[in-house]
């Protein structure tokens, strides 16, 4: 009998290291998701922002890059973007909102940016908010840009 219990013990505990290595890969998928989506934004955002869209365009989904570097020559040459503050960053998880808090993955992200910023010929200083989507496509994250939201 005792070695029955024993046997039991040794399994229940068996059981729980299981799942608690199961829900830790778990954890560390999401924050590596977590941790690739803000590399992503960082990377992008610096490079946009001094206007190296060279180098932003390797994180610009491939069904709108051509449109992006169409556009960014009168962007490059127009505007002068003197800060950028995010506000918010919204998770979303087929559609449907997640929050930053939570260990659900996530597969879009809509980023909120106020930027300070002069539109050539114009010298006033405006702050527009603007919303960057970032996808998750083919292993990495890429943004869904729109360049006319700068240049009205």
């Amino acid at each position: 009998m005792l070695k029955f219990e024993h046997s039991r013990a040794l399994t229940a505990i068996l059981f729980a290291l299981i799942s608690v290595s199961a829900s830790c890969k778990t954890l560390d998928s999401y924050h590596k998701t977590q941790e690739d989506l803000d590399l992503s934004i960082k990377a992008y955002n610096l490079e946009f922002e001094s206007k190296a869209i060279d180098r932003t365009a390797r994180f610009v989904h491939p069904a709108h890059r051509a449109e992006y570097m169409a556009k960014s020559l009168e962007m490059t040459k127009r505007i002068t973007i003197f800060d950028a503050t995010i506000l918010d960053i919204k998770l979303f998880n087929n559609g449907v909102p997640t929050s930053s808090g939570s260990k659900e993955d996530f597969d879009r992200a809509i980023v909120v940016i106020r930027y300070q910023l002069a539109i050539l010929p114009s010298n006033k200083l405006k702050s527009p908010i603007i919303e960057q989507e970032w996808v998750h496509y083919q292993e990495q994250w890429v943004t869904i840009p729109d360049l006319s939201a700068f240049l009205d």
